[in-house]
This record gives C-alpha cells, sequence and structure tokens, in this order.
C-alpha cells in the first residue's frame, strides 16, 4: 500500500488541522500515513552557535525536516504549509509532493501588522524568497489551499496551473462537532472563540453589547487578558475539540467573529458544524464558511453598529435564527467533514503515485 508522509507545522490553528486530518485519515484503507510534527526544536550543534532568534528558529526547523525526509519511507509527501519544504531544501525533490495551506506568503504578508510578522522589504531577499516559493508551489504535484481566497493568490501571484489546484479546506469530526438536541434555559447566549483577543474583533464585540436592546449573556474563549463582568464569562483554558468547549458552541445562539485579519477561521467552521449562525468579517477565507444572509452575515471590521444592529436581528427574530442554524449544518455536512476531505486528499496523493510509476516500495532516504 502506499505511503503517505505528512509534515506538519504546529502553530496557530494548525494543531488543529493536523488532529482532525489524522482522525480523517483513519477512517480511510487507500494510504498508509506517517506523522511528522515540525516544532522547531533543538538541534545538536545548532545550539552551539550564537544566532539571532529568527535565523536559529529557521535552521532548526531545516534540520528537522531535513532528518525526517531522510529517515522516513514513504511514496509522496504532504506539507502542511510550504514553509517546510522551502526550509527543506532540494531534498523536497527526491519524491513528489502535495502542499497545503491557509495562507500564500504574500497574503501574510499583506496580513502582517495584525500577526506581529515582519514582511521583508522590497529588493534582493524578498525577490529570492517569492522564487523560491513560486519553484516549490509549480512543482508540487498538487495544491491543496483550504480557500478560494488562497486559490485565487496561487494563480495570480505564484502562477501555478488552476489544474494541479484543489481546495480542500480543513475537516470536521461532525459527530462530535453537532448540533444541540435542545436548548437550556437562559437568556440570549452570544459566543466567541479567539486566541488573540484584539485581533479576532473582541473589542469590536463588547462596544456592540452596549448598543443592544436586550440582554444577553456573553461567553469568551481566549488567552488574552479579558476580565469577566456581570454576563461575560471568560475562559482561557480550553483546548481544541476539549469537551467543555464544543458544548459552549452547542448552547450558543450566534456565534460572533468580527475579525481584522484571517487566513481562515477554524473557530468559525466548529459553529457552523453545531448549527450555531456565524456573524463574522469577509476576510480570507471566511467566505468560504459564512455565506451572507443564508448562515450568517458579513460586516466590515470595527463596525460595532454594523455588529450591533445584526446581533440585534437575530435576536428579535427567532426564526432567521432558526433557519440560519439548519442551513449552518448542511453547510458543514456538504463542505468541512473530515472523512470526506482526508479521502479527497488520500484519493490524489494515490493518483499522484500512480502517474509518475512510483507504486515500487517506499524506501529509506539516503541522499543529501
Amino acid at each position: 500500500m502506499i505511503r503517505g508522509l505528512f509534515i506538519l507545522e504546529q502553530h496557530l490553528g494548525h494543531q488543529t488541522y493536523a488532529t482532525n486530518l489524522r482522525w480523517g485519515l483513519a477512517q480511510q484503507t487507500k494510504i498508509v500515513p506517517e506523522w511528522a510534527a515540525i516544532t522547531y526544536e533543538a538541534c545538536g550543534w545548532l545550539e552551539k552557535i550564537p544566532l539571532p532568534a529568527r535565523i536559529r528558529g529557521a535552521l532548526r526547523g531545516r534540520c528537522q525536516v531535513r532528518t525526517i525526509l531522510r529517515r522516513a519511507r514513504y511514496d509522496v509527501a504532504l506539507f502542511n504549509t510550504q514553509v517546510p519544504a522551502v526550509l527543506a531544501g532540494n531534498i523536497v525533490q527526491q519524491r513528489p509532493y502535495l502542499i497545503a495551506t491557509d495562507i500564500t506568503p504574500r497574503q501574510y504578508d499583506a496580513m502582517a501588522a495584525f500577526y506581529q510578522h515582519h514582511a521583508d522589504r522590497p529588493g534582493l531577499v524578498s525577490t529570492i524568497k517569492h522564487r523560491l516559493n513560486v519553484r516549490l508551489f509549480q512543482r508540487a504535484a498538487w495544491v491543496l489551499p483550504w480557500s478560494h481566497w488562497v486559490r485565487e493568490s496561487l494563480i495570480h501571484e505564484y502562477h501555478v496551473n488552476p489544474e494541479r489546484i484543489r481546495v480542500i479546506p480543513p475537516g470536521l469530526n461532525l459527530s462530535q462537532w453537532r448540533p444541540r438536541d435542545e436548548r437550556t434555559d437562559g437568556p440570549f447566549r452570544i459566543l466567541f472563540v479567539g486566541g488573540d483577543f484584539v485581533r479576532k474583533g473582541g473589542t469590536t464585540l463588547l462596544a456592540a453589547l452596549q448598543q443592544l436592546k436586550t440582554p444577553v449573556e456573553v461567553h469568551i474563549v481566549t488567552r488574552s487578558a479579558v476580565e469577566p463582568t456581570t454576563g461575560v464569562y471568560v475562559y482561557r483554558d480550553l483546548t481544541p475539540n476539549a469537551p467543555r468547549l464544543i458544548e459552549l458552541y452547542r448552547q450558543a445562539d450566534v456565534f460572533v467573529f468580527p475579525t481584522q485579519a484571517e487566513a481562515f477561521g477554524i473557530a468559525a467552521l466548529e459553529a457552523i458544524a453545531c448549527g450555531v449562525p456565524v456573524i463574522t468579517t469577509s476576510v480570507g477565507g471566511l467566505t468560504d464558511i459564512v455565506q451572507d444572509g443564508i448562515n450568517g452575515f458579513l460586516v466590515p471590521p470595527n463596525d460595532p453598529e454594523a455588529l450591533a444592529s445584526h446581533l440585534q436581528l437575530l435576536i428579535d427574530r427567532p426564526e432567521t435564527r432558526w433557519h440560519m442554524a439548519r442551513e449552518a449544518r448542511l453547510h458543514a455536512e456538504r463542505h468541512f467533514d473530515a472523512i470526506k476531505n482526508a479521502d479527497f486528499i488520500a484519493d490524489l496523493m494515490v493518483q499522484t503515485v500512480e502517474q509518475i510509476g512510483l507504486s515500487q516500495p517506499a524506501y529509506r532516504q539516503v541522499q543529501s
């Protein structure tokens, strides 16, 4: 059977992606997956050299990825994102590979201010980096953007052949993330989930609450230093896929996510899987998750008035809310099922190996 090597970043929402992908692939029998987490851990001799933190991190990643590729027995690899593939250098070309990603480097640079990311200034360094990324994307057997937003960047900024692009978003275990059986009594419940409270639009939510005509209950899941107040509950110890987190989603009447910058927004995806309407912004891949006026609303960033208006509408019109809840779950079932989406990836990996005639048993990498 074909061996697939999955080399996965672990920062931000990519840990959740890796967990859900692993669960989805466990339900299929087309490939044998092998897992490698990129953690940028200490790498022997490298730690003895005084280096800036940014350069040390890149070299740690390079050391880790190249070690994985040399030792692993595999027929085809998938990288999430392109970063570990770039760090690997030419060794990445020894076997066919796929790249999945929630954002391209050019898109990330455009959002730099929101992510404390230092984009390279125009010049020789940025040109060389872009050319490396272009070559890497273009040589991939398949490129699997999480959203159509990323697909457009791959085509227009990296000139990837559209025929080798398949939009395959993260999936969820829909038997775990599911609508509530019945609502418990209480006031209208608003849920917000975002580690970076300011970037994810938490301050916009707090400002909008002051304009509502109806008392509400607000549940905030974040890493940021937000203090609870009357009717506002804050959770800082909930991990991805935790039962308590899922229950908060299932008991919510609306999920509010007025983010200023976002690559994809797995939190919004978790909401629609639980049959919860979403009010968010039209940034990044969120427009693939939320259909304005169907399973939620899209509002401008930093606009408490627009957010309050849409919240009040859902409070005053329960029939609209219930209709959106049904549409939200249906949208999740159509596009964000972890089993289906993992199966799509397995199919492409099998197809890749068969097309280039690498159906012989996987071998141990020995070249540098």
